[in-house]
């Protein structure tokens, strides 16, 4: 049973992944729809490369940072005999949390670049 608490470790993986690739393989041209695509980062060209330029390494870092919470979470719900199905809650609800708060942090960077423009 205690091996369901793996689940708490997909979206850090996901969030490196995901970092990893856009990383690896940058989209310069906003009409694919592919990329780090919010209506923040779609709004001019420049706006388009700054967000492909600083998303990677922020989802990078933020899944980083959340894969070790996690790992002491796990260990800590599990030594205070915490249930398998509360612990997955609590895991999973920290881990959309951090995800959200990626899109939101990217924005507001991106927000911040542009808003003397």
């Amino acid at each position: 049973m205690q091996a369901l608490l793996l689940l708490n470790f997909i979206v850090p993986f996901v969030m490196i992944l995901v970092g990893v690739l856009l990383k690896r393989h940058p989209v310069w041209d906003m009409r694919t729809q592919n990329g780090y695509n919010t209506p923040a980062s779609r709004k001019s060209q420049a706006h388009w490369d700054y967000a492909q330029q600083i998303a990677p390494d922020i989802y990078i870092f933020l899944g980083k940072c959340l894969f070790a919470v996690e790992v002491v979470l796990c260990v800590m719900l599990w030594l205070l005999r915490v249930s398998v199905e509360k612990s997955l809650i609590i895991g999973g609800g920290i881990g959309a949390a951090c995800l959200f708060y990626g899109f939101y942090h990217t924005d507001r960077k991106i927000e911040e670049k542009f808003s003397d423009v």
